[in-house]
């Protein structure tokens, strides 16, 4: 079956190419989405998904982007599929040390607030930067190299899932701590 289906990629690409040009009259959409059908499928036909998605994750966010960008006309905020990279490289390892955690949670707040803040019910009496939070707001992605060098200087520091691993490093962690100071 898988077989079957990958040789008619070509075929379902163009068929999705000529829908998307003459039936909605968007020719630049209908070429990026024929683009991009190659490594979806190629994803999701394979044996090892999480290693696929993983690997080819900075050629798919290049062409969501892409897509976002001449199919939809929305290049700004769509510029934020780049951050899959990172995020499929937390989720495929499974470590997460505290930089990691930072990175997500500050990048996290960033998109909230980006797209809360030009919201109405978001108070006026809030809205520092005027209409629009993406463009000044990005200086708050800063805090991700500030807060990680100044509080979590040892990027040996990771733990994993398991709470006996994750006891035993912390205890390295500690008494390698005390021994730099």
């Amino acid at each position: 079956m898988k077989k079957r289906v990958v040789s008619t990629l070509p075929l379902i690409s163009l068929f999705i190419l000529l829908l998307l040009g003459f039936g909605f009259k968007n020719w630049r959409l209908g070429i990026f989405s024929a683009i991009l059908i190659f490594p979806l499928f190629t994803i999701l036909l394979s044996d090892h998904i999480g290693k696929r998605l993983y690997r080819q994750m900075p050629f798919i966010s290049f062409i969501l982007f892409l897509w976002l960008w001449l199919g939809l006309g929305k290049a700004h905020p769509g510029w934020i599929v780049f951050f899959l990279v990172p995020i499929s490289n937390i989720i495929y390892h499974r470590n997460v040390t505290p930089r990691k955690i930072i990175f997500l949670v500050i990048f996290s707040l960033y998109v909230l607030i980006g797209f809360v803040y030009s919201l109405s019910f978001f108070p006026e009496t809030l809205k520092v930067f005027g209409n629009q939070f993406w463009h000044p707001g990005w200086i708050m992605l800063l805090l991700i190299p500030i807060i990680s060098n100044i509080f979590f200087p040892d990027k040996r520091f990771t733990f994993s899932f398991n709470p006996n691993e994750l006891k035993k490093q912390f205890k390295n962690y500690i008494k390698s701590d005390d021994i730099v100071d």
